[in-house]
């Protein structure tokens, strides 16, 4: 390959060699954040609180709700579409009834077939029986960390610790 077809000519960058970077003294650093910190309070402050929308807006208005010209009516179906919605859900109901089936009877020709195989290790060997018939404790990780549920102490909200204990419940007679 011929050098001069390798050479290739760039635009031109007209850019200054980087200047060295002046080293900044920490202290002065830490300095000029806590400044900028400050003034942005300040600024914070002046503007004050955020107004807070009153729950009042939140609120649909009882005559709104009362009101008959905003109520929409479902329309009517027609008695084809009845049948047909009627027709859809049957279909549906026996199509769920047909996988239940097939499960369980799935389910049951494999216990079946595991009863059949132990039976058969047991005829071959009693050792190796009751090493298949051994739960694996690694198959389920299970784990109990005592109570879930803690009796109430007698008398615990006259004298607790959180504070003053005011029952606010209501009473309805």
């Amino acid at each position: 390959m011929n050098g001069a077809l390798c050479f290739r000519a760039t635009q031109l960058l007209y850019a200054e060699p980087p200047k060295k970077k002046k080293r900044v003294d920490p202290k002065q650093e830490m300095m000029r954040q806590q400044r900028i910190l400050k003034r942005m309070k300040k600024i914070q402050f002046k503007m004050g609180d955020p107004e807070l929308k009153p729950i009042e807006e939140f609120r649909t208005d009882k005559k709104l709700l009362l009101d008959d010209k905003r109520k929409r009516d479902t329309p009517a179906l027609t008695y084809e579409e009845q049948e047909r919605r009627a027709l859809l859900q049957k279909d549906w109901a026996r199509h769920k009834f047909q996988e239940h089936v097939t499960e369980t009877n799935l389910i049951q020709a494999l216990l079946r077939s595991q009863e059949k195989a132990l039976k058969e290790l047991r005829a071959e060997s009693e050792e190796l029986y009751q090493q298949a018939i051994q739960a694996d404790s690694n198959l389920f990780p299970f784990e109990v960390k005592g109570p879930v549920y803690t009796p109430p102490i007698p008398g615990y909200a006259k004298d607790s610790p959180d504070g003053e204990y005011v029952d606010i419940s209501k009473q309805y007679k």
